[in-house]
């Protein structure tokens, strides 16, 4: 076990993927939208990229891409089958695993979250990139996605609530295994939101007691359009290419496959950032 453990906070030398988590400051900011359309973005650039699903509260995913999910999260940790045997084709050159809610959140075992934390970090042969949605709740998963994820991004909307209860996320995440940065995304924001002072007043105060950097990943216009695409079962990025949000959504993507690639070519590539 203390094996294992060693490894979580590293990705191991045969594990190409660079495994980014985005991960709710609340519930209905839009964790699952963004982690989709990211993914879709990415996977129009002809990038290699799978995202799971890993919400214990509801098959987020399963509902966007009008699927049936492919197997329930608590199935997923107990499974006999490996990781990427559940994954499906998604648009482009992505891959999804659509799962089902969880019965069981908080209460699965260390050694299958370890089990499967392992697996994540063997992707590399099917994904350049994996795209975690880890919905909002603090369970044991989401604690070990924390430690082990190269990027964690919190996922949070512009307002004084969702701001509050995502920096107590945060800190509580930080508790568990210390981290030195976190990135936000603010979702449903606009131009003149003030989403870039949020971001530094929330990095002021955690450097101060957390000694952890909170760093912006950037931001997604409100889009009274999203409802549209959902009900099409077609991504946002897709259906409304021309949007402002869509143009955001884009850049963040083309963020992050280049911060996969500084991850790749630097020596720190091997530790959670």
């Amino acid at each position: 076990m203390l094996a294992k453990r060693a490894m979580i906070g590293g990705t191991p030398a045969f594990a190409k993927a660079k495994t980014f988590v985005l991960f709710g400051g609340s519930s209905g900011v839009g964790t699952t939208t963004v982690c989709h359309n990211l993914a879709c973005a990415m996977g129009l650039a002809g990038h290699r990229v799978a995202t799971i699903d890993l919400n214990p509260s509801n098959p987020g995913l399963a509902e966007l891409t009008g699927r049936t999910p492919t197997i329930g999260i608590d199935e997923l940790l107990t499974g006999r089958l490996d990781l990427h045997e559940y994954l499906v084709p998604g648009l482009a050159a992505s891959l999804l695993l659509p799962t089902d809610q969880s019965s069981a959140t908080g209460q699965w075992p260390v050694a299958e979250v370890d089990r499967f934390i392992e697996q994540l970090m063997g992707l590399g042969r099917h994904a350049d990139i994996v795209l975690i949605d880890a919905g909002n709740e603090l369970t044991p998963l989401a604690s070990e996605l924390w430690r082990m994820a190269q990027l964690f991004l919190v996922v949070l909307n512009p307002t004084a609530d969702a701001i509050t209860a995502g920096y107590e996320r945060i800190r509580s995440l930080h508790g568990f295994s210390p981290r030195k940065v976190a990135h936000v995304i603010m979702n449903r924001a606009s131009s003149d939101s003030g989403h870039l002072e949020l971001v530094a007043g929330m990095d002021s105060t955690a450097g101060k007691f957390l000694n952890l950097a909170i760093e912006s990943a950037g931001h997604v216009e409100m889009a009274s359009e999203i409802g549209a695409a959902f009900h099409a079962a077609e991504p946002f990025i897709q259906r409304y290419a021309d949007h402002a949000a869509c143009k955001s959504i884009q850049r963040i993507a083309d963020r992050l496959v280049q911060m996969s690639l500084s991850l790749s070519q630097s020596p720190a590539s091997r530790k959670a950032i």
